[in-house]
């Protein structure tokens, strides 16, 4: 029976794992808003192909770290050169390139480049802010570097540091992986131990391939586990239950813990080569001609027929996701510069931010880069409401659910909701045989907030650690989460 209390004071109605029945309640997926550019790849060692980029506060400023990289010969899958840069912001909005002055590049050290590594062979390098309460300070900062090379195995070099600028090489990991994507790793409180989540590789199921899909292989993600740093297990395949057996291709995984919540979420790149579908391809852009080049085949197809952009995926335990279909971001109304390989990598991580407009509650920014190979690349800022991925949501012809037993510590109910004008939410408590409680009721509510009280004509407090249930009535609403004060 779930318990809500100091340790997971909030529920999200991202799935319906609390749910025992329902009727005309669905669980809806909502969409980022464009706010404005944050960056602009525009420096000479940043190149066309910036990426794989992470986010986090690190106790006084927000720091970005990005992969900057040019392709060689113009237009090909291979790199001239590849750095790994920071960037600094007070409030999330606006970011800046310190001048480290640590490696110089075609001659100068005015640059913002944490690291420099002189081997093509470097796919990424993903830095963490270590949250074990028993990492030393000298490894605050750790970094995984996927080594690529043209023969021989693919191999994860890992990093320590205490500032999070100057790093050094420990040892490859030992674990066995594709590692050419954004290899996501952070310490696990919950597990006690960290989660590694890599690229791994396998053959497509014929019977569950979707549309377009042309490749015998599918990059997907793995989990593998270790509480030392040095020894791992096996990496095991995400699993999306039996219902999702689609052969999709995720390019990177964006997994993270989401705070408050027993939940991982994931943003990752979903990748498709639509090179089924020539025809359209006149009509999307060129910009610089370089899809042309490809079609042509003059240099790899894919890179002019393969589309990206994002999805989303939610876990309780980190290892079972539900993962959406549909796109959680697409590239967006066409544009000479759109609708190409590299649209669409998000940031791992996310930022708290100031609404634009007067009274209106902060709201999580996200972070999402393009590099179309012909122009330089850049990232742009996006937003959501906070916690408001998903909801549990009823059209104006109403519904309700109820949901299973569970406990919880507290003296008040919040609720993150928003109806039409005409629309409401309803919560009843109930006691664990389903029958109403007397004076719990709260009628019917109706605007649009993030903490909305529930007045409850008897106090909350005497339902503290007893088992009970929600009866919830929606018209035209969305319910986003819940919490207990």
């Amino acid at each position: 029976m779930k318990h809500y209390g100091p340790s997971l004071p909030k529920e999200l109605c991202w799935d319906m794992s609390i749910v025992e029945n329902s009727n005309d309640v669905r669980v809806q997926m909502h969409h980022p808003v464009r706010k404005n550019r944050i960056m602009e790849c525009n420096q000479p060692w940043e190149g066309s192909c910036c990426c794989y980029a992470k986010v986090f506060f690190d106790g006084e400023k927000y720091r970005f770290y990005y992969r900057g990289a040019e392709r060689k010969e113009g237009f090909s899958s291979h790199y001239a050169h590849g750095v790994w840069c920071v960037a600094y912001s007070e409030d999330g909005k606006t970011f800046t390139r310190p001048d480290l002055g640590l490696f110089e590049f075609n001659g100068s050290k005015h640059n913002n480049i944490i690291m420099q590594i002189d081997n093509d062979v470097i796919d990424n390098f993903s830095i963490v802010l270590d949250e074990n309460p028993n990492c030393p300070p000298e490894e605050k900062y750790k970094a995984f570097a996927g080594e690529v090379p043209p023969e021989g195995p693919r191999r994860l070099r890992y990093y320590i540091s205490a500032d999070g600028i100057h790093f050094n090489e420990v040892d490859l990991v030992k674990a066995s992986g594709g590692f050419d994507s954004l290899n996501i790793c952070f310490f696990d409180e919950r597990k006690g131990r960290y989660a590694l989540y890599l690229r791994g590789l396998h053959n497509a199921d014929p019977a569950h391939k979707i549309p377009f899909e042309n490749e015998p292989h599918v990059r997907d993600v793995r989990i593998s586990y270790s509480t030392d740093m040095e020894n791992w297990t096996e990496p095991i395949p995400l699993d999306y239950g039996e219902a999702d057996k689609d052969e999709i291709q995720l390019y990177t995984n964006g997994v993270m813990k989401y705070p408050e919540t027993d939940l991982y979420l994931a943003i990752p790149t979903r990748y498709i080569d639509r090179a089924l579908d020539k025809q359209n391809f006149k009509y999307l852009s060129d910009l610089g001609g370089n899809r042309t080049i490809a079609l042509e085949g003059k240099c790899e197809e894919r890179l002019g027929t393969a589309i990206t952009e994002a999805m989303l995926m939610t876990s309780r335990d980190g290892e079972h996701f539900i993962r959406t279909k549909e796109a959680f971001y697409t590239p967006g109304l066409e544009r000479p510069d759109n609708w190409a390989y590299g649209d669409g990598y998000f940031a791992v991580g996310m930022v708290e931010t100031a609404s634009d407009f007067e009274y209106e509650p902060n709201e999580l920014s996200l972070y999402v880069g393009t590099y179309p190979a012909y122009k330089p690349a850049s990232f742009e800022r996006y937003t959501i409401r906070k916690d408001g991925f998903f909801s549990y949501r009823a059209d104006f012809a109403g519904g309700s659910l109820i949901t299973k037993p569970f406990t919880f510590d507290g003296s008040a109910l919040q609720i993150n909701f928003a109806t039409s004008a005409l629309g409401y939410l309803r919560i009843e408590i109930l006691d664990e045989q389903g029958n109403a409680i007397e004076g719990y009721d709260t009628g019917r509510l109706f605007g649009n907030s993030l903490t909305r009280p529930c007045d409850f004509a008897a106090p909350l407090s005497a339902l503290a650690g007893k088992p009970v249930r929600f009866r919830i009535t929606m018209q035209d609403a969305d319910l986003y989460a819940f919490r207990f004060v």
